[in-house]
């Protein structure tokens, strides 16, 4: 597979996934749709993804066969992007906080939208990746955020990273097609927050507990001490006085 057939370059557009889900019938499978600019980026629950021009990866991958487990193609898409910051910054401990956001320490450079078409198979998943953003952009973020500008101090090509995650993203959706428990079992091993004790807001309350596993579904299985609770959406609050960051450390350094 030629990637320069699968990666497509807009300058410009209000979003990547609404162009990709649009367009849907007409893009090649495993086409990745990237821009220099969103002009209306989203994020998970309808949140603004701040997009600054000519400076973040904003890119939506095209999946037209999603096979019998959706929830998958959002695992495939997170791997292949946390595989592509490893490959450019293999001294950075970037993890992936469920159900697919990916971090530095308490920070997040990277997050995965999936919308499925309305009526029809296939999936879109979005993706917005902090690269070259700088200290001043990032303290404007509603959370913690970081820029791989941020941690390494260099400035990085966005079109030579969107090249890569195209490669690791078709990687991984091979996988998902003809291994899916394959794929499943590293994208748990790879959630760093198993075993943690964690809030959750769930959009109506927040649920604590300890994250005794993660389902094959995507669920986030967690354990009160006496009762076991599955949550398929939420938010996982990430703070120094929640989360154990010298035990995610270890776990990256085993």
């Amino acid at each position: 597979m030629r990637i320069d057939e699968n990666l497509i370059w807009l300058e410009s557009v209000d979003s990547t996934n609404r162009y990709a889900l649009e367009n849907f019938n007409e893009l090649p499978d495993a086409a990745l749709v990237a821009a220099s600019e969103q002009t209306a980026g989203r994020g998970r629950h309808g949140r603004c993804w701040v997009s600054p021009p000519n400076t973040n990866l904003y890119a939506s991958f095209v999946m037209k066969r999603p096979g019998s487990n959706p929830a998958m193609s959002s695992m495939a898409a997170s791997l292949g992007a946390l595989d592509t910051f490893r490959k450019f910054a293999p001294e950075i401990g970037f993890w992936l906080k469920w159900p697919n956001d990916i971090f530095v320490g308490e920070c997040k450079i990277a997050g995965i939208l999936c919308e499925a078409r309305t009526g029809q198979s296939g999936i879109v998943a979005g993706i917005g990746a902090n690269i070259n953003m700088p200290s001043a952009l990032l303290q404007k973020i509603d959370q913690p955020a970081t820029s791989l500008l941020q941690e390494t101090g260099v400035k990085l090509n966005v079109k030579k990273f969107a090249n890569q995650l195209a490669l690791k993203l078709i990687e991984y959706y091979i996988t998902y097609s003809i291994s899916p428990e394959q794929l499943f079992e590293h994208w748990r091993n790879e959630n760093m927050l198993l075993g943690q004790t964690v809030e959750v807001f769930t959009g109506s309350d927040t649920v604590k507990g300890t994250v005794c596993d993660i389902g094959r579904n995507g669920e986030l299985i967690l354990s009160d001490g006496v009762n076991k609770k599955t949550l398929y959406s939420g938010d996982i609050k990430i703070n120094k006085n929640s989360i154990d960051f010298d035990l995610i450390k270890r776990k990256l350094n085993s």
